[in-house]
């Protein structure tokens, strides 16, 4: 009896862990945590392989829709797996600095967000985050 139990646990945590963060897939704005202007749209999707992408759909500066065709479609966030209801193991690429970062993504549920971490080491130690909105 308690091995069902345990195993039934496991599988609830999963489906729970799996339905919150597949809420990250769609559209989300990427705000500058330093000035709180909005940079982009990105959209954030599965691939065929499991693994979490998202590209830009989007780009602002100053307030302004940019209609830069080499950042258009550019794939910023790559190779992100699910782990203990996490993205994790991926990487973020700033190409104004034409930089790429080890990276960590939550959703945060109660106020609809996504924590986007961009670090230089793989712990996550020496970064910044960011705030994400829908």
């Amino acid at each position: 009896m308690k091995k069902i139990f345990l195993t039934a646990l496991f599988f609830a945590i999963a489906l729970i862990s799996n339905a919150q963060i597949d809420k990250i897939l769609g559209e989300w704005k990427s705000v500058d945590d330093k000035t709180g202007e909005v940079t982009g749209v990105i959209l954030f999707y599965k691939g065929d392989n499991g693994l979490y992408y998202g590209k830009t759909t989007h780009v602002y500066e100053n307030g302004k829709e940019l209609f830069d065709e080499k950042y258009i479609g550019m794939v910023l966030v790559k190779d992100f797996k699910l782990e203990d209801g996490q993205l994790v193991g991926g990487t973020l690429y700033e190409p104004h600095e034409d930089k790429t970062y080890y990276g960590k993504i939550s959703y945060n549920a109660k106020d609809n967000t996504l924590i986007v971490r961009g670090s230089l080491d793989r712990y996550g130690w020496l970064g910044r985050s960011q705030t994400w909105i829908k």
